[in-house]
């Protein structure tokens, strides 16, 4: 049942379901003035800014609602092309904050996207690669 469950919010309808809702909280986080809310941004959690982890969970899960775009990531290029794609949607977001007089661009936030991305990218091939092997 657990895995039926679990199947059912991470398989292909599920996905399928929840991608419009993620990157819909992508552009809400994009644009929101959040240094307006009064969160200390400055936090650290072992070693880590408390931002920057945050950054890199919201992007982890990028890679999974591209995949259904691209195919089963049957081929290399089409991998590749995961990544690159959920990697420009980060570089997009901090651009367009860039932009934005209330928010601010910043570096580590971008490579906090990006390592985020590519945990998620990584994870996706380990696992399409357990399900192959089977």
């Amino acid at each position: 049942a657990a895995k039926h469950l679990a199947y059912r919010w991470v398989g292909r309808d599920g996905r399928r379901r929840l991608r419009p809702w993620y990157f819909a909280l992508l552009a809400v986080l994009m644009w929101a003035p959040l240094n307006g809310l009064g969160i200390p941004l400055d936090n650290y959690i072992l070693g880590l800014r408390a931002d920057h982890l945050l950054h890199a969970s919201v992007y982890l899960l990028c890679p999974l609602f591209l995949w259904d775009l691209y195919g089963q990531l049957g081929k290399r290029g089409q991998r590749w092309a995961v990544w690159a794609t959920a990697v420009a949607v980060g570089l997009l977001t901090e651009g367009v904050q860039y932009l934005l007089p209330y928010r601010g661009f910043d570096v580590n936030d971008l490579v906090a996207n990006t390592l985020g991305v590519t945990l998620g990218w990584v994870a996706i091939l380990i696992i399409s690669h357990y399900k192959s092997a089977r």
